[in-house]
C-alpha cells in the first residue's frame, strides 16, 4: 500500500512537471465574449496578412502603472493574431528626446513600426489601430487627385452634396487626397495614383480633355462618377475608356414595396462576382443614377459590378409627374441596367503604372465608372453599405486588393438601449426599492430584538 502511494505521488509530480513544460511552450486561448470583442475581426486580420514583408513592432510610450496593463490587454488581440507583431513598453521619462520628437503627450502613445515607416496612435481601439496599420501599408506618396474647377464634388465641402466625409475616410485608410485645378496646375501630377472626376457641372476646355486623355493613355487609373445629363465635354474621355453613358434616370416601379420613398432611388442587394464587391454583404443605395454600356472594339476589359433589378428602367421623361410609366416608344430602356463598371487593361507605360504602395512595375491599368455621384456624398455615404462600397472602389483602383472592404465592425452589444418606461422601472427597483427593503428589514430586526 505504501509503495502504491509513493508511485502515485511520483506520477502526480511527473504530470505536474510535464504540464508546466507544456504551458511554457504552448498556449490556448478562447474568446467567449459576445461578438468576439477580445479577438481581431476578420477585417483586421486581412490588414495584418497584407503587411507580410516583415515584422510589425508596437512601441508603447506609457509610464509604469495600471495604464500599461490596460494597453497590453487592448493590443493583445494583435500579438495573439500574428507572431510577427510584438509589443514593447518604454518609459517616456527615459526617452525625453524621442518623446519630444514624436510629439507624445503626458497620456502616452503607441507607435507602430513597419518597414521603416511609423504611425502613432493615442486611441487603442481596434478601429484606430487597424486604420494606422492601413496607413503603414503605403510606402509611396501617390495621391487620390480630385479634379476641380467645373462644379465637381469638393473634398473640402462639408455640405450634404460635398465629399468631405469621403476624403476623411480615405485619409484614415492611408490614401492621400488632393484637389487639383487642371488649368492652374498645367498638368496632372506624376505621383497621381487615382484621378477622380466627380459630376462636373461646367464644360471642360480642350486643353483639360487633352491632359486627361494623355494621363489615361500613359496608364493612369481613373474614377469617373457622374449623373444623368450632359457630359460637359468629356465625351472623348468616354470614347477612350470604351464606355457609353446611357440617357435617362434609373427608376423602380416597386419603390413603395422597397421603402425607398422615391422611384429614382436605386437599391442594390445582389452584386456580380468582382474584386470590388467580393466582400460586400450590405445593401447599397443610389439616388438618381443613370446607366452605362460598354463599347465594342476596345482593348479594355469591362466588368459590371452594379446592376439594377428587373423592376427598373431608364426613364427619359420628366420625373416630376404624379405617376411615372414605362414608355419604350419614348426612349425608355427596360432593366436590368448596368450602372457601375470596372475596367482594366495592361498598363501602357510603367512610369504611370505606379500604385499607392510605391511599386513602379507595370501593373494592370484600372478604371471605375459609376453612373451616380450621390452615393458617396456626405448625405449618403453613411447609408447602408455605401461607405464600404466607396472605399472598396478606391482600394481596388489603388491596387490594394487585400484591403478591399476592410471595415472594422463594432461588437453587437457594446451599447444597452432601453425604453424610458423600463429605465424608470429599473430605477424604482434598484435605486429605491432594494435599498428601502434592506433598510426596513434592518429596522424590523432591530425592533424585534429590543422587544425581547
Amino acid at each position: 500500500m505504501r509503495l502504491t502511494h509513493v508511485i502515485s505521488m511520483l506520477l502526480i509530480g511527473v504530470v505536474a512537471v510535464l504540464a508546466g513544460a507544456a504551458s511554457q511552450r504552448y498556449s490556448i486561448s478562447a474568446d467567449w465574449t459576445q461578438g468576439n470583442r477580445n479577438s481581431l475581426t476578420h477585417a483586421s486580420q486581412r490588414v495584418l496578412a497584407a503587411l507580410d514583408a516583415g515584422p510589425i513592432r508596437l512601441t508603447a510610450y506609457i509610464y509604469p502603472g495600471p495604464q500599461r496593463a490596460e494597453v497590453r490587454q487592448q493590443l493583445a488581440r494583435y500579438t495573439r493574431a500574428s507572431s510577427r507583431v510584438s509589443l514593447n513598453f518604454v518609459d517616456p521619462a527615459q526617452k525625453p528626446t524621442v518623446v519630444r520628437h514624436l510629439g507624445i503627450g503626458r497620456d502616452g502613445a503607441v507607435v507602430l513600426h513597419y518597414q521603416g515607416r511609423s504611425q502613432a496612435v493615442t486611441d487603442y481601439s481596434e478601429t484606430s489601430v487597424t486604420n494606422a496599420l492601413q496607413r503603414l501599408s503605403t510606402a509611396g506618396n501617390a495621391w487620390i487627385v480630385f479634379v476641380t474647377g467645373h462644379g465637381e464634388r469638393a473634398v473640402d465641402d462639408k455640405a450634404t452634396a460635398g465629399y468631405s466625409k469621403l476624403a476623411s475616410a480615405l485619409n484614415a485608410q492611408g490614401l492621400t487626397v488632393r484637389p487639383i485645378n487642371l488649368i492652374a496646375a498645367g498638368a496632372i501630377p506624376d505621383n497621381t495614383g487615382v484621378l477622380v472626376i466627380a459630376s462636373p457641372q461646367k464644360n471642360y476646355l480642350p486643353g483639360e480633355i487633352a491632359m486627361i486623355r494623355a494621363y489615361i493613355a500613359n496608364g493612369g487609373n481613373v474614377l469617373w462618377a457622374d449623373d444623368p445629363g450632359p457630359r460637359y465635354g468629356l465625351a472623348p474621355v468616354a470614347q477612350a475608356l470604351g464606355i457609353h453613358w446611357l440617357a435617362g434616370t434609373l427608376v423602380y416601379r416597386d419603390y413603395r414595396k422597397l421603402g425607398t420613398g422615391n422611384p429614382a432611388i436605386a437599391l442594390v442587394a445582389n452584386y456580380p462576382d468582382t474584386p470590388i464587391t467580393d466582400h460586400l454583404k450590405e445593401l447599397t443605395l443610389f439616388p438618381f443614377a443613370g446607366g452605362l454600356a460598354a463599347l465594342s472594339n476596345t482593348d479594355w476589359q469591362h466588368q459590371v459590378f452594379l446592376r439594377s433589378g428587373t423592376q427598373s428602367w431608364l426613364e427619359t421623361g420628366s420625373l416630376t409627374g404624379s405617376s411615372i410609366t414605362f414608355q419604350p416608344q419614348s426612349g425608355d430602356r427596360a432593366g436590368p441596367v448596368d450602372f457601375g463598371m470596372a475596367l482594366h487593361r495592361t498598363s501602357p507605360k510603367a512610369n504611370h503604372g505606379k500604385t499607392t504602395t510605391g511599386d513602379s512595375r507595370p501593373r494592370a491599368q484600372r478604371v471605375v465608372a459609376v453612373a451616380d455621384s450621390d452615393f458617396m456624398d456626405n448625405g449618403h455615404i453613411g447609408d447602408l453599405g455605401n461607405r464600404t462600397l466607396a472605399l472598396s472602389i478606391f482600394q481596388w483602383l489603388a491596387h490594394r486588393d487585400a484591403q478591399i472592404a476592410v471595415n472594422v465592425a463594432k461588437a453587437p452589444d457594446d451599447h444597452l438601449q432601453m425604453a424610458p418606461a423600463r429605465l424608470t422601472l429599473f430605477w424604482w427597483i434598484f435605486v429605491a426599492g432594494i435599498p428601502l427593503t434592506l433598510l426596513a428589514s434592518g429596522l424590523g430586526r432591530w425592533w424585534l430584538r429590543r422587544r425581547r
